[in-house]
């Protein structure tokens, strides 16, 4: 007896996990194309919600809305039952016999497989001119060349009371798309379509272009609709009177599709340019700077405008070759967006930001590209002006004469005799031949003939000395200029660079930068080593006439002294 109440207890504590069920159902198995259908995952007596991937569903049919989760809790005869349900709305994607897979379903760490459903799908059995509510999807062409717009419009035509949720626009694959119009509250005009009036509101208009693919089709558009319509009168009553047929009325939901079109892409004309990046349009290009001149190290910016309508963006300049006397920077790139038109229009923008590193005139040639007209069917080139700048020397370049340096002018004061003004010493004819200072000359040249070692380690111990207190205070005035910050910190930060170099080597020109830079540490770095110098020194330049170094401002300073360390440590071995 008392086994049996174990049993008894036991089946009552597991008997929950034994009815656990699983079931997916739809509400119809049988719809039109344009019909929703309400898919469901039931867990019953269960202790959680159910979980499932439906991505499977994705195949023959679109998620319109959910998950959406109930509970249900019933008390029949003393027993309590509940059931968890997940609910979603879907909708067909095409006709004929559809199928919903078997789903893997989650119930806490319990895992279910649904079984599969069919459902048939019909056609609605009615053209689009004859339906009360319908989505057509119009093209300007559906013959394009790579790169040539194709403007979409997605409008809805209606004669009853319809209503529109949110829906998500399809992806365009094979195509880059540039959104042209999209308003916030559709507003409808009233217009005649094959002899039917018609209320149409545009819901979305868009410039597509054609890429490189396989497949270019206009895909069909989903929105979920909801229409009032008249309830069915069985017979005819006097009750039934038009005033009263706002109180029997009801609302259908619907899913409704625009049709799908093909586009057809053109192969380009034979003669493709050697300098074509796929520009497609039409277009005018111009360059300028923004100073007429400007000196050494002194940054300027030289800016290229594309102006026109085309495939804006899905294309680059052709390689431009500046001069040696010019460093150049990677380019900003801008695009101003003309909002008021159906056609992407706008002008495109290249920044060069250009140092000059020489004195003199320096010519930046002409910048040339070609691109297709789709509407003459013919290659075109264009291309901007040349530039001159004058580039004038820096405040600090050295200048180069025929006149004597500072240290061959030192020089040459050391080599002046001036006359003897002093009066003369004599000497009386009967003094001794030698005296005690003459004694004394010879005396001390004995001891340095026979002490040459000795006066060459004093003498190499003082110089070295000196060189090594020279080199350290270099280091430590670079240090401390960078630690004062006074100023831009790219500018501090590259001065200071420069002046270390300067002292530190003992240069005589002051017109250093990244080139003569390389050539003068090439014996003392490695390669890896110096090309971090000179990636450094190029920031430097980029944060001081650029945007580009902007992210590293606050921590250039930190950077720089211990760049200073690792090269003093470098050269001093």
């Amino acid at each position: 007896m008392r086994l049996c109440n174990h049993f008894i207890l036991v089946f009552a504590t597991f008997s929950p996990a034994w009815a656990l069920q699983v079931t997916a159902s739809v509400d119809r198995s049988r719809c039109t194309i344009n019909d929703l259908i309400t898919f469901k995952i039931e867990a019953e007596d269960a202790s959680s919600f159910p979980t499932a991937e439906i991505q499977a569903l994705s195949k023959d049919f679109s998620i319109i809305s959910g998950p959406s989760q109930q509970t249900n809790m019933q008390w029949i005869n003393g027993t309590m039952t509940n059931s968890r349900t997940m609910t979603w709305s879907i909708a067909p994607k095409r006709e004929g016999n559809l199928r919903i897979p078997s789903l893997t379903v989650k119930v806490g760490r319990k895992v279910f497989k649904t079984k599969p459903l069919q459902i048939q799908v019909v056609s609605s059995g009615q053209n689009s001119n004859d339906l009360n509510v319908f989505i057509i999807a119009e093209i300007d062409k559906d013959e394009a060349f790579l790169g040539e717009q194709i403007t979409l419009t997605y409008k809805l035509y209606k004669q009853a009371n319809v209503s529109i949720e949110p829906f998500q626009l399809p992806e365009f694959t094979g195509f880059w798309a540039e959104e042209l119009y999209r308003p916030r509250q559709v507003s409808f005009k009233n217009v005649s379509r094959s002899g039917v009036r018609y209320q149409v509101g545009t819901l979305y208009q868009v410039a597509l272009f054609p890429i490189p693919g396989d497949k270019y089709v206009i895909p069909s558009l989903m929105v979920q609709s909801k229409i009032v319509s008249k309830r069915s009168k069985r017979r005819r009553d006097p009750f039934f009177d038009p005033f009263f047929d706002t109180f029997f009325t009801e609302m259908v939901t619907k899913v409704i599709h625009s049709p799908e079109k093909k586009i057809t892409i053109k192969p380009y004309p034979d003669s493709r340019p050697f300098d074509f990046t796929g520009a497609v349009g039409q277009f005018t290009i111009d360059a300028s700077t923004d100073r007429d001149s400007t000196n050494v190290n002194e940054g300027l910016t030289y800016t290229i405008n594309l102006k026109g309508t085309g495939n804006m963006g899905l294309f680059t300049l052709p390689d431009i070759k500046f001069p040696n006397q010019l460093e150049a920077f990677s380019p900003t790139e801008k695009f101003k967006k003309d909002v008021f038109r159906d056609a992407l229009t706008g002008t495109m923008s290249w920044e060069y930001i250009l140092i000059p590193r020489m004195a003199g005139s320096v010519a930046i040639p002409p910048v040339k590209m070609s691109y297709f007209d789709p509407q003459s069917e013919t290659w075109k080139r264009i291309k901007t002006d040349a530039v001159t700048i004058p580039i004038l020397p820096g405040r600090e370049a050295l200048v180069m004469g025929s006149g004597f340096s500072k240290r061959e002018v030192e020089l040459l004061g050391r080599d002046i005799r001036f006359i003897h003004t002093e009066t003369t010493q004599w000497k009386r004819i009967n003094a001794p031949a030698a005296s005690l200072w003459i004694l004394s000359i010879y005396g001390m040249a004995i001891l340095f003939f026979f002490a040459p070692p000795l006066v060459g380690r004093v003498l190499g111990y003082r110089v070295q000395t000196a060189a090594d207190r020279q080199a350290r205070g270099a280091l430590k005035k670079a240090c401390r200029n960078l630690k004062a910050g006074a100023g831009d910190p790219f500018d501090v930060a590259s001065s200071t660079v420069y002046k270390y170099l300067q002292d530190r080597l003992q240069l005589s020109t002051h017109n250093l930068y990244p080139t003569m830079v390389e050539e003068l540490l090439s014996k003392y770095l490695a390669k890896n080593e110096l090309i971090t110098i000179l990636d450094h020194l190029k920031t430097c330049d980029a944060g001081r006439f650029g945007p580009d170094g902007v992210d590293r401002e606050s921590t250039i300073i930190d950077e720089t002294i211990i760049l200073l360390k690792t090269l003093d440590r470098e050269i001093g071995k």
